[in-house]
């Protein structure tokens, strides 16, 4: 596969909340060969009770400006399109963050689609919101409404917007309509707009595929137009609950969102490659946990490789 750009996720929050550090990752990025850093706003601060820190902004931007890198952007994670008691605020930060990648000049966000359980209440079942079908049409109809909304804002700036296929949880394997990556493409294509694509996670697809009653190549191929943004990491296919973050304690027995580097799990690469095809117009980024940083060459060798028509 050949994309716009390759290059890993710096996906721990206290390494990109330190300009010092932060700046000794990408050092090293480039060194080693990668020409695309993803960052998560959350991580840079720069985001604090709805409001835009534009000094501390401006501080990221003149660190990121110094280096021959592209930037992908990955929307804070607490961002909910679906809150029913504060969605308008929830939608004011999304659009702040399409102002950070616009200072950052990021070309692609990927974005969380909306939960009707959140990650921290899945173990709250007391709390759960009840939801009637009309519901559910209704906060995706809404959904909808403000994608188009940031899809404008995001086109005045060349931006791109990658809705996320999510992983299940055996909590509720329904907490976000995205697990299942068909209803995701609908709701992509129902949104239609032209800076709304899909952010496609290979190990979040695997988890998924499961419980689900068509193949991985029919899930890919359905995705496939929308397809923005690739989030490669791997894992063994087992769902875990969503209380088990500790990846010391899941390691051993394989189970979760593991984000390990490609060829430590067994999620279908070379399928889902050769389902995607020879191109992919968008970034391939290796989302993958910081305690494997040390893959970081082998994984700049993969990427060339699969740039190359190679399987990854």
């Amino acid at each position: 596969m050949k994309g716009r750009g390759i290059g890993v996720s710096i996906m721990s929050d206290d390494v990109v909340a330190k300009r010092d550090v932060l700046k000794g990752k990408l050092d090293k990025a480039l060194a080693i060969g990668f020409d695309t850093i993803e960052l998560p706003i959350h991580g840079m601060r720069v985001l604090l009770n709805g409001r835009l820190n534009e000094p501390l902004l401006d501080s990221y931007v003149r660190l990121l400006s110094q280096y021959p890198l592209k930037y992908t952007m990955h929307a804070p994670f607490s961002i909910n399109l679906f809150d029913q008691a504060d969605g308008e605020r929830h939608f004011a930060l999304l659009l702040q963050s399409i102002r950070v990648c616009g200072a950052v000049g990021a070309e692609t966000l990927v974005y969380h689609p909306g939960r009707y359980v959140t990650e921290e209440m899945l173990t709250y079942r007391n709390f759960w919101p009840q939801y009637s079908e009309a519901d559910k049409q209704r906060l995706l109809e809404r959904e909808r409404n403000w994608m188009r909304q940031a899809g404008d804002e995001a086109r005045k700036i060349g931006l791109r917007i990658g809705m996320e296929n999510m992983r299940p949880y055996l909590d509720n394997p329904d907490y976000c309509y995205s697990t299942d990556p068909i209803a995701l493409a609908e709701q992509v294509e129902r949104v239609d707009h032209p800076s709304i694509g899909v952010t496609l996670d290979v190990g979040h697809l695997h988890l998924a595929m499961q419980d689900l009653p068509y193949s991985v190549e029919e899930a890919v191929e359905r995705l496939r137009p929308h397809i923005v943004h690739l989030h490669l990491h791997d894992n063994f296919g087992r769902p875990s609950f969503s209380l088990e973050k500790n990846q010391f304690d899941m390691l051993p027995v394989g189970r979760g969102d593991m984000h390990m580097p490609i060829g430590f799990g067994d999620v279908p690469m070379d399928r889902i490659a050769r389902q995607l095809g020879s191109q992919i117009d968008g970034y391939l980024i290796h989302e993958i946990r910081g305690m494997y940083e040390d893959e970081w060459p082998r994984l700049q060798q993969s990427l060339l490789a699969a740039a190359q028509g190679i399987a990854i």
